[in-house]
């Protein structure tokens, strides 16, 4: 009996230290990646060299896929798509040359059969809003990366035809929401293929740029009546919400929102604010339900803790960029990266041990879409921006191990009585 109790001892004494080192860590790694915009870039260019790897030689797409419902689009896309971001940014040829390289490699594997399979053909458009949005966009973006590569005429071929498909249908339809699926419309998908027929217009000339307003017009009548925000999911034939504005939409909304309609995207960045942008435990957040609100996690969102949804969070650091609150997106992305344990080599980075690859080509996408608004040197905001954590982790430590030494405390303490 004494031997099992010295076991558990132990046991209780080990995961005391393992909890307290994370905790440890995680506050050094909030004061960590102090970079100006040359070394956020290199930073970065780790994090694709990562994904890089896991897409050619670990199967990434894959294996996201068997998890994921998109996995193996979202991969490829995201990656591409980081690529074009710290391509434009980066006034090096160099990196330029190997983003536009890279950039249509995904672009390639987002219309392999592989890639589409998981989509329906027999839709319209083909494959569904989600499928071609994403493929226009990051072809939209590779365009505007450099628009007279090798070839480029194939694609600005297939991307003026598709902006012709995703309009034509849009003339249609009476909600401002093709369908992503059948009979199922998320309006962020919308967003995304929005954006690309903006691009679209910022390639060649104005020409859609009547439609893209009376899409606004038709967006701004189908708002969420709670939060008067873009929902989460609406009905395909209407366009009226189903399931109310959420933090992992609509941080992934105002994204592709603050490139379709300036003011538009303002008014709703305002409101996200006041909705949806927190703080918990003394760092930054995104909550996935509105202010007084609660629920759970599901596959858009990922978990739910404490009311933060993470997928929310991790986007809203290139959404907060876009929007010019720089600092608040540095501090939002310390906080992902303490989070999320990173690991660095020379020249690759990854996050939770390379568990959740996809999570990383978020972070990389996010992190470089907010390159071309943020200054080039470093922030200079107090050291002190996460004391409320730094003490609630210390408090922590001591009831921890309290806890462990109680009965030597409760003896000393007896002593002196």
């Amino acid at each position: 009996m004494e031997l099992l109790i010295k076991i558990v001892k132990r046991i209780f004494w080990g995961i005391c230290l393992v909890l307290s080192i994370l905790v440890i860590c995680i506050n050094i790694q909030l004061h960590s990646d102090n970079f100006n915009k040359s070394e956020t870039e290199k930073d970065i260019l780790k994090q694709l060299n990562y994904l890089k790897y896991e897409l050619n030689e670990n199967n990434l797409g894959n294996k996201m896929q068997a998890i994921f419902p998109e996995g193996y689009l979202f991969s490829n896309a995201l990656y591409g798509l980081a690529w074009c971001e710290l391509g434009i940014s980066d006034t090096s040829k160099a990196v330029k040359t190997i983003a536009l390289r890279e950039a249509i490699n995904a672009y390639q594997s987002i219309n392999s059969d592989e890639a589409k399979s998981v989509f329906n053909p027999s839709m319209t458009p083909q494959y569904g809003i989600f499928y071609l949005g994403w493929n226009n966009y990051l072809l939209s973006k590779i365009l505007l990366l450099n628009p007279d590569f090798k070839n480029n005429d194939k694609y600005k071929k297939i991307f003026i035809e598709q902006c012709y498909v995703i309009t034509d249908e849009l003339k249609k339809n009476k909600s401002p929401f093709l369908e992503s699926y059948p009979t199922q419309s998320w309006p962020a998908d919308m967003c995304v293929a929005m954006a690309s027929i903006r691009n679209h217009d910022k390639l060649f000339y104005p020409k859609y740029d009547t439609i893209i307003s009376d899409w606004v017009a038709k967006v701004k009548t189908k708002l969420d009546p709670k939060t008067k925000l873009i929902p989460h999911k609406v009905n395909p034939d209407s366009g009226e919400a189903i399931e109310g504005t959420r933090g992992s939409s609509i941080s992934l909304i105002l994204r592709f929102l603050s490139e379709i309609d300036t003011s538009f995207a303002n008014e709703q960045y305002q409101l996200y604010k006041e909705n949806f942008i927190s703080t918990t435990f003394g760092l930054p957040s995104i909550n996935e339900y509105p202010n007084g609100n609660s629920g759970n996690g599901d596959i858009d969102s990922g978990p739910v803790l404490f009311g933060v949804g993470f997928a929310g969070t991790i986007v809203s650091i290139g959404t907060l960029s876009v929007f010019g609150d720089c600092e608040q997106a540095d501090k939002q992305y310390k906080t992902v990266n303490a989070f999320g344990f990173c690991t660095k080599t020379q020249n690759s980075k990854k996050y939770l041990l390379g568990q959740l690859p996809i999570t990383d080509a978020f972070i990389a996408w996010s992190r470089s879409s907010g390159l071309n608004y943020r200054p080039d040197e470093k922030f200079n905001y107090s050291i002190l921006w996460p004391i409320k954590f730094h003490l609630i982790s210390l408090f922590t430590l001591i009831i921890i191990w309290s806890f462990y030494y109680w009965k030597n405390i409760y003896k000393k303490i007896k002593w002196s009585q």
